[in-house]
C-alpha cells in the first residue's frame, strides 16, 4: 500500500480495496512520509474505510495543517461513542466529528459563539445519544486547550443521530422538529408536562423517532389490529384517543403520509400508558 495522503505523524490515507479510500492509524506510521511512499503495515493498528464518495470528498477537503491532536481525540471519542452508543453508529462519524471540532476549535479562537438554546429539546427526544454525547464533550475538554461549554453536548447528539440513520443533518433537525412539534400537541391538550426521567415518556419519544422512519417505506404491510380492543382502549380514555387522533391528524398533514391502523393503536396505548395515573377515565 502506498501514502496519497499524509494526515499527521499517526495516521495516513490510503487508497484500499477496490479504489476506496480508507485512513489507517498507527503510532508513528506517517512520520517523514509522504505522497507515493510505501506504507509500514506493521504499523497499522487501526483501519477506517470511507464507502461513501461525498465522505471521501469532505474528508480530502479537510485542511492539511489541522491540529494533530484534534484528530487524535476525535478518532478516540467516536471509537467510544461507538462502543456506547445502543444503536450502531455509521463510520461516517469520525469525519464528522472532527471536522466540527475543528470548525469549533476555530470559532473559539476567533470568538464567535452559537446559541445552543435551539438544541435544548434533543435531550428529551434523544436521550441515549445526549448522555453518549456528554461522555464525548467530557473527553474534549479534557484532551484540548480550549474553553469548550457542556452545551456542546447537543451538537455532536445531533452528529450521532445522524450516524445513526445515515441520513444528513436537515433530516435530523426536521425530525427533531416534528417530534417536538407532536409533544407540544400531548402537553397543551392535556395539561401536563413530559418528564424526561420517566421511562414511559422515554419510550414514546423513541416509539415516535421510528416511527418518522418508518413512514412512506415500500413494502410496509397493514398488519391485523384488533378493533374491538382499540375501541374499548378509545372509549375508556377519550382524552388519550382524541390527542393520538390530532397527532395523526398533524402526521399527515406535516409528511402526506397517513398512518396505519396498527400505529395508531400503538400510539393510542403509548398515550395510555404515560398519562394513566391522572387521566380521567370519562
Amino acid at each position: 500500500m502506498r501514502v496519497s495522503k499524509v494526515i499527521n505523524n499517526n495516521m495516513v490515507a490510503v487508497a484500499g480495496d477496490g479504489g476506496k479510500e480508507t485512513l489507517l492509524r498507527g503510532l508513528g506510521i506517517g512520520f517523514g512520509k509522504k505522497r507515493g511512499d510505501e506504507v509500514d503495515e506493521a504499523k497499522v493498528e487501526q483501519r477506517y474505510v470511507l464507502q461513501d464518495e461525498n465522505l471521501i470528498r469532505r474528508f480530502n477537503d479537510l485542511p492539511i495543517d489541522i491540529d494533530a491532536s484534534i484528530i487524535d481525540v476525535c478518532f478516540d471519542v467516536v471509537a467510544a461513542i461507538k462502543r456506547e452508543c445502543p444503536r450502531e453508529v455509521s463510520d461516517s462519524l469520525y469525519l464528522l466529528l472532527t471536522d466540527h471540532v475543528y470548525n469549533l476549535v476555530e470559532r473559539i479562537q476567533m470568538g464567535i459563539t452559537f446559541d445552543n438554546s435551539v438544541l435544548w429539546n434533543l435531550k428529551a427526544v434523544y436521550p441515549e445519544e445526549y448522555e453518549v454525547a456528554r461522555h464525548a464533550v467530557a473527553t474534549l475538554q479534557s484532551r484540548l486547550p480550549y474553553a469548550i461549554e457542556d452545551s456542546e453536548a447537543s451538537f455532536v447528539t445531533l452528529h450521532i443521530v445522524n450516524a445513526e440513520m445515515r441520513g444528513n443533518m436537515h433530516e435530523t433537525y426536521q425530525l427533531t422538529t416534528y417530534i417536538e412539534d407532536i409533544r407540544d400537541i400531548v402537553e397543551s391538550n392535556l395539561g401536563i408536562e413530559f418528564d424526561g426521567d420517566d421511562y414511559s415518556v422515554n419510550r414514546f419519544l423513541v416509539h415516535l423517532r421510528f416511527l418518522f422512519s418508518r413512514l412512506g417505506t415500500s413494502g410496509a404491510e397493514e398488519l391485523d389490529v384488533d378493533d374491538d380492543l382499540a375501541s374499548m382502549i378509545g372509549e375508556r380514555y377519550p382524552r388519550a384517543r382524541d390527542v393520538a387522533d390530532k397527532i395523526a391528524t398533524y402526521i399527515e398533514a406535516s409528511t402526506g403520509h397517513k398512518l396505519s391502523r396498527e400505529e395508531g393503536l400503538y400510539l393510542l396505548v403509548h398515550l395510555v400508558q404515560i398519562f394513566r395515573s391522572g387521566l380521567p377515565s370519562g
